[in-house]
């Protein structure tokens, strides 16, 4: 804790002798060497190092740094007019990069640029879609898939075990997905496969953040912010099984009823949780404690007032959810033909989906298998 204390000193004391002289400067040289230092130190004791705005505090591996008074602030206030809302470290980062990245932190005008070993994030969504827009195409989704997979698994690792969630991190990432569809990819394009059990809670999870934004993009939604949002919540839709017992939720056999009883508690929990999430998305909790409600008012959780009806972004989940669990292999099944998953799902169009919604997601999903032919 020393060692970050000292690099946080030092780091601050580069960008305020930048911001007084150049990157240059004999001074600034001299405490981005020993920023570097100590950052080196720090790495091998840790596979990285990360610095993250989560509101107006700076929390440093996951840990807040109140403590260290001006200095702490002087850097969060530097990070926030930049738009910074986490700096990952990650072993290899040279002392070129990070004198680098010195200046880049002062110039509130200038795009962050790219760094080998240094992941920034960004707060404006808008900053990073020309970069997406121009960078990605349909060939390099595998590539694009992998970087943004990466943090989400660590999205939903921090949430399993500490139960806190970045959501900076988590607007970029479905600011990412949603700026994807800004030229008409094909949503086949941008979903993955989970090959073991460990890997399906945030593969699934990210299928159906994509195809949530993938169908309203399909009925004309086109604001990028309402995008994101639908991505956040279809991401975040199962988060409650994360509080339930593994014993449970890996058990190969059919569930005794008690077990069911509580897998069936899910909702509840993640809305509950989402619900303590400073910032997240209004529809997030909605969408995670109604999607499994029935467009016919049946499912669960059973609710007193029967005439509720589900959220249309609850809706949307519910279909993507479905479809993507149709079409992903489990322990019990291998996952089914698209042309098989949506004939099973037309036949229930009337009871269990909105048929309006249903019937626009099986056209297009035949138009986007049609284009892959």
């Amino acid at each position: 804790m020393v060692e970050v204390t000292n690099f946080i000193c030092s780091f601050m004391s580069a960008l305020s002798n930048c911001s007084l002289y150049s990157k240059d400067h004999a001074s600034v040289e001299a405490f981005a060497r020993k920023s570097f230092s100590l950052l080196e130190n720090i790495l091998q004791e840790s596979a990285h190092f990360e610095l993250m705005l989560i509101d107006d505090d700076l929390v440093i591996n996951k840990t807040s740094f109140k403590q260290l008074g001006m200095q702490v602030e002087n850097l969060r206030k530097r990070l926030k007019r930049k738009g910074i809302s986490y700096i990952n470290f990650l072993p290899g980062v040279t002392f070129k990069e990070l004198w680098e990245l010195i200046p880049e932190i002062l110039e509130s005008e200038k795009k962050v640029p790219l760094f080998p070993h240094i992941k920034i994030g960004v707060l404006d969504i808008e900053l990073e879609e020309s970069k997406i827009n121009e960078e990605f195409d349909d060939n390099d989704s595998s590539e694009f898939l992998s970087e943004q997979m990466m943090h989400i698994k660590e999205i939903f690792h921090d949430i399993s075990s500490t139960q806190q969630m970045s959501v900076p991190r988590l607007n970029e990432v479905m600011g990412h997905f949603a700026s994807a569809f800004r030229k008409n990819r094909n949503v086949l394009n941008l979903l993955s496969r989970a090959q073991s059990r460990e890997e399906y809670t945030y593969i699934h999870a990210t299928n159906v953040a994509v195809l949530s934004i993938f169908q309203m993009k399909t009925l004309g939604i086109k604001e990028n912010l309402f995008l994101r949002d639908i991505g956040i919540a279809g991401l975040l839709h199962d988060v409650g099984k994360l509080f339930i017992s593994e014993e449970i939720l890996g058990k190969k056999g059919a569930l005794e009823e008690q077990e069911w009883a509580a897998i069936k508690l899910h909702p509840l929990h993640g809305a509950r949780f989402l619900t303590s999430i400073k910032g997240i998305p209004r529809i997030a909790p909605i969408v995670a404690f109604e999607h499994h409600r029935k467009y016919n008012r049946q499912g669960y959780p059973e609710l007193q007032l029967s005439q509720e009806k589900q959220h249309i972004g609850s809706q949307v989940v519910a279909i993507s959810d479905c479809f993507d669990a149709l079409r992903s292999s489990r322990p019990y099944r291998k996952g089914l033909e698209i042309k098989e998953i949506l004939s099973i799902m037309e036949k229930d169009s009337e009871r269990g989906f909105n048929p309006f919604l249903l019937e626009n997601f099986i056209r297009r999903m035949d138009k986007e298998l049609y284009a892959t032919c």
